[in-house]
């Protein structure tokens, strides 16, 4: 009986009802965790996937404005040669996302620049060449040329070209096969009187909706005019680089000289 009472005792026992765990497993070393060595109460969620390294025109994605701001070169101040334009292009009140540097040839003359060719450079936060803009005019009208500028990464991403209108700054975006994507509409005022405080509608080939704006505004902060780019959140990558590629032919077309006033 003492024999068959041990072997009973042996058995495991049967649980009618879940098991509920109420204690985590611990090791023999029974010492609480190091913290954190740094705080992250002041961390900022984005939807960009950490994993994943960024390059090029994909900083454009998750971003819905975009500020450009032109960066003070001192050798053009005091007349000094070498002098290149360059721009920050941000995220209003957040990070630089490019840093973008004209390029032009050296002998041509400061009043023929407007119709002339220029090249941006824009470098990521890696330093690496995101896209590249030129500028081209093209004189099909007259009395005066049809401007065009093109934006291309590894590869033509599109075009943005000036129409003739007598009714105010008018352009067409077209994607690498020059599929019209977008129209760009200004105020009804010509570039030698264009207004300082400035909005352009960009709308639908259609005609349909507004799908993005660019405003030409003062900022507080940095006591400058600025360009704000906005567009929404889900757009195109392709279509934010030629939407950003416009912003600066509207910037050498019609904001350059009046900054100077």
């Amino acid at each position: 009986m003492e024999l068959e009472a041990q072997e009973r005792s042996s058995i495991p026992p049967v649980f009618q009802g879940p098991i509920v765990i109420t204690a985590q497993p611990q090791g023999e070393n029974n010492w609480s965790r190091r913290p954190i060595p740094i705080s992250t109460m002041d961390w900022i969620s984005t939807p960009r996937s950490q994993l994943n390294v960024l390059s090029g025109t994909h900083f454009l994605d998750g971003v819905e404005q975009l500020e450009i701001q032109r960066i003070i070169n001192f050798n053009g101040l005091f007349g000094l040669s070498g002098n290149k334009k360059q721009y920050r292009v941000k995220v209003p009140k957040a990070e630089t996302i490019f840093l973008a540097t004209e390029s032009h040839a050296d002998n041509e003359e400061r009043y023929i620049c407007r119709a002339a060719d220029f090249t941006l450079i824009f470098l990521d936060q890696a330093g690496e060449t995101a896209f590249v803009i030129k500028k081209n005019p093209v004189w099909k009208y007259m009395p005066g040329p049809v401007h065009k500028l093109t934006v291309s990464s590894s590869g033509l991403i599109g075009s943005v070209e000036q129409n003739f209108s007598i009714l105010g700054p008018s352009f067409t975006v077209y994607d690498a096969s020059r599929k019209p994507l977008c129209n760009i509409y200004g105020p009804n005022a010509c570039s030698c009187c264009m207004y300082k405080e400035s909005q352009f509608q960009i709308i639908s080939i259609d005609g349909s909706h507004q799908m993005a704006s660019l405003m030409h505004q003062w900022n507080n902060t940095i006591h400058d005019y600025t360009l704000l780019l906005t567009f929404p959140l889900d757009l195109d990558i392709r279509l934010k680089s030629l939407l950003l590629g416009a912003s600066f032919l509207m910037e050498h077309l019609y904001f350059e000289n009046i900054k100077r006033t």
